[in-house]
């Protein structure tokens, strides 16, 4: 089965399933893989931190918000030994960040690392920052995640 994650979306699944998100931008897309099991999931994360917010109707676009709650879906599966695997976070207008003060990219990747910390969640491997766009596509069988950006190709992480 294969499985589309959009912006401010999260994916849990099974062996045999894959799971595929795009436009990975400034977002950064965040793989939970029990490899021993064949399960796994994927959170496309648009924000950091939900505190700097009043209100939201969407909390799995924050990091601190859709982490634990992909964790908490995996472990409904059945999953229990989780590592991580990164993609995005790139500085797509770096002229703008620049004049606003501030770099959503490199804000989104400190505060999944930092949540992956309290979660105690290691991070296998990373694709992440640059100025390029991604696609990510995650294969709960083998917890390997397919990268393809543009005049990069195809990385596996």
């Amino acid at each position: 089965m294969e499985y589309h994650v959009g912006i401010g979306e999260l994916r849990a699944a099974r062996a045999p399933s894959t799971i595929v998100t795009r436009g990975l931008g400034s977002c950064v897309g965040v793989m939970l893989c029990d490899f021993g099991q064949g399960i796994g999931g994927l959170a496309h994360v648009m924000l950091p931190n939900s505190l700097e917010f009043t209100s939201f109707t969407n909390p799995y676009k924050f990091a601190d918000l859709a982490l634990p709650a992909l964790l908490e879906q995996l472990r409904a599966l059945g999953g229990r030994n989780f590592k991580a695997k990164l993609a995005g976070g790139a500085k797509m207008f770096a002229a703008v960040n620049e004049r606003a003060g501030f770099d959503v990219g490199q804000r989104n990747i400190e505060q999944v690392r930092s949540t992956l910390r309290q979660l105690a969640i290691p991070i296998a491997s990373e694709d992440v920052g640059g100025s390029i766009g991604r696609t990510v596509t995650l294969d709960t069988a083998t917890g390997v995640v397919k990268v393809r950006t543009v005049g990069r190709g195809e990385q596996l992480l």
